[in-house]
């Protein structure tokens, strides 16, 4: 049982809860700069992303480097691999097929049984988080019903991807605007968190035929992806690597956008090197990259929130919403601004997690993640 990941990353893998997820903005987010827009030439463009680089602290190398020397504590997280075998990935793949979701939820609860007995690390996280969202000492019951939840996510992530959804109710919150967006013909930034299912957001994508297109690091759930991939060989195209050539991953982004599709990122997390804001969520300062935003503010784009929560036994809410038409960060009072623009994000993220607190996926101290 310990060889299943920890922890959903809710776009591209299945990996811990140290692995990167879909898109820590550091490694590319800066690099998009002015690519986007104003069809400048190559050297200006390098030199304008140079200067974005050194002013989010965005440094691919440096990053790099720094993850092989982190101790375990805030962007720690990044350095974990990918646990278990492929062919036991394989395996889980193929019986829920043969079997469906409901005779699987045994297996389920007890691999949730096994990681809130078992994994220290798991279960300290999650008792931190339940604590702080309930106000007081959670039971090992509740920690179970967490673990649990994360668990059902992963294993439904499978179906999802295989477009095998019967038994899985799935509800419509507030997704009319985004679907107004794409009737438009132009594109828009998603952002997510690590916060139920995003997979069932993207579900809902292929059957509408909505170009929902995926930004992350893989490279550390190489085995996973390949079995998904192998579920739905179209999953590829709708994935960009941003570990590629800078420009060619900017002129990409550019791309996806300018042809109406819809770009989705997870906003968090922060990175190693990466320069963050430290906002109130939920009662006290929790550090948010800027990343993620001000690559918002270079699209020119309208940005949404976007949530698929889930609910026992077997029904996904999702939620879509503007957060704003575009963001505009002014040269002065440009730190405030972005401050501001996070502590919404962060404001919204609360509401969201209080609606279902057991889909939170952090399985790590939040609240430390920019102590380093």
């Amino acid at each position: 049982m310990a060889s299943l990941p920890i922890v959903h990353d809710g776009f591209g893998s299945l990996v811990p809860a140290t692995t990167e997820g879909p898109i820590d903005a550091r490694s590319f987010v800066m690099t998009a700069s002015d690519v986007v827009g104003d069809g400048a030439s190559q050297a200006p463009w390098r030199g304008r992303s140079r200067q974005l680089d050194r002013e989010v602290g965005l440094d691919v190398r440096a990053n790099r480097t720094a993850a092989l020397e982190a101790d375990g504590k805030g962007a720690g997280w990044l350095t974990q691999r990918e646990r278990g075998a492929v062919w036991l990935i394989r395996l889980t793949a193929f019986w829920v097929g043969v079997l469906g979701r409901r005779p699987l939820r045994i297996v389920v609860c007890g691999i949730a049984a096994y990681y809130a007995l078992f994994d220290r690390v798991a279960r300290s996280a999650s008792r931190h988080w339940l604590e702080r969202v309930h106000g007081r000492e959670p039971r090992l019951s509740d920690i179970y019903r967490h673990i649990r939840c994360f668990a059902q996510v992963t294993l439904d992530r499978l179906l999802f991807v295989a477009g095998r959804t019967s038994g899985i109710e799935i509800g419509r919150t507030g997704t009319g605007a985004l679907d107004e967006q794409v009737k438009t013909g132009r594109g828009a930034f998603l952002l997510g968190a690590h916060l139920g299912s995003m997979d069932a957001m993207r579900a809902e994508g292929q059957e509408k035929r909505l170009p929902v297109s995926v930004v992350g690091h893989f490279e550390n759930a190489r085995m996973i992806n390949a079995v998904l991939e192998g579920l739905n060989p179209e999953l590829s195209s709708r994935v960009i690597h941003a570990g590629q050539d800078p420009v060619r991953l900017a002129l990409t982004l550019q791309e996806r956008i300018a042809e109406g599709g819809l770009v989705a990122i997870t906003a968090d997390r922060i990175g190693l090197n990466e320069k963050f804001v430290e906002v109130d969520f939920f009662g006290a300062p929790a550090a948010f990259a800027t990343g993620p935003f001000i690559l918002a503010s270079v699209l020119k784009c309208p940005i949404y929130l976007v949530f698929g929560l889930y609910f026992e036994p077997n029904r996904y809410e999702l939620f879509s919403e503007l957060f704003a038409d575009r963001i505009e960060l002014p040269r002065r009072g440009r730190q405030e601004a972005l401050e501001e623009i996070v502590r919404r994000y962060a404001a919204r993220l609360e509401s969201y997690c209080r609606l279902a607190p057991d889909n939170w996926f952090n399985f790590f101290d939040f609240w430390e993640s920019g102590k380093r």
